[in-house]
């Protein structure tokens, strides 16, 4: 289980230690939005998930830090083929009623056809972690996307009654500060430039660099930033111990723990499968613990 991506968020650190001082009654409430797979006329499910397994707890908590998952399953229905066949429908009517077939009665046609069609869709299934820390008012959501992250904040605010995350405030134009640190200017210690970074012209018609596996310090990238593009995603480096892209919108994503990381802070594998999932859990916990409060105070975001 691992967080590939994250969105981080702000929480009121009162309300939030409230909601998570009674390990029992978090288990009942989050079990109560457990996750159920999708009935027949359902396109999408989703709800709370045991955390290492059938059978284990939906919660793990270690040293302040909580996880948790979440599970969705969605119908495969492409409108593509919801078109096609709603076209051959609307023309098998046509020529029966020897007329055109009106709006509403097409609007009829595609509630049925939907109908039938939900029926035999096939359904994915996709895990979401979340990590909280309610001492340090941080949590973070294992989405890229921001609706999909808002979708799992909704069902915390269901399953608790209410869940205080603000999405992060940055005093400072992010853009600018990327921008900076791919000059080399101000780049904190504890952060070294990868190999990656989105450039984009700040002009409605300007245009965007992509560079992969190249020299963020080169001439090359230096000339572009010269010219005015800035900064809106940066791969970067975390104390040697984690490397990801940091987009301007503040979210972690391609996030992968490095190898040496790895072999110091975990221990040997064992036969217990869910201690080993739960000590990776505290390990990416550890790292979004200090990397997301270095972050707030890199870009002076409001608490």
């Amino acid at each position: 289980m691992w967080f590939k991506n994250a969105r981080i968020y702000t929480l009121d650190k009162d309300a939030s230690a409230a909601l998570f001082k009674d390990p029992q009654a978090l288990e009942e409430q989050l079990e109560r939005t457990a996750f159920r797979p999708c009935m027949a006329q359902e396109l999408s499910t989703m709800g709370f998930a045991p955390l290492t397994g059938p059978g284990s707890a939906f919660h793990f908590s270690h040293a302040g830090s909580f996880y948790l998952k979440l599970t969705e399953e969605t119908k495969l229905l492409p409108a593509a083929v919801v078109r096609t066949e709603l076209e051959e429908r609307i023309r098998q009517a046509e020529e029966k009623l020897g007329r055109q077939v009106h709006k509403n009665e097409q609007e009829t046609l595609r509630t049925a056809l939907i109908g039938e069609l939900l029926e035999k869709a096939f359904a994915t299934r996709r895990d979401t972690l979340v990590w909280l820390n309610p001492a340090l008012g941080l949590c973070a959501v294992g989405a890229s996307s921001a609706k999909r992250a808002e979708k799992v904040l909704a069902l915390l605010r269901e399953a608790l009654g209410s869940f205080p995350a603000k999405v992060l405030q940055p005093r400072c134009v992010a853009e600018d500060k990327l921008t900076a640190w791919l000059s080399q200017q101000d780049l904190p210690a504890s952060l070294t430039l990868g190999t990656d970074t989105t450039l984009k012209s700040p002009a409605d018609e300007g245009g965007t660099i992509r560079a992969s596996r190249e020299d963020l310090a080169s001439e090359e990238i230096a000339v572009h930033v010269k010219a005015g593009k800035l900064a809106t995603e940066v791969q970067l480096i975390y104390a040697q111990e984690a490397v990801f892209v940091l987009s301007s919108e503040l979210v972690l994503k391609r996030v992968k723990l490095l190898d040496q990381y790895l072999e110091r802070s975990l221990p040997e594998h064992s036969e217990d499968e869910a201690a080993d999932l739960q000590a990776l859990l505290i390990v990416q916990g550890d790292l979004l613990s200090r990397l997301c409060t270095d972050l707030l105070e890199f870009f002076d975001c409001e608490r």
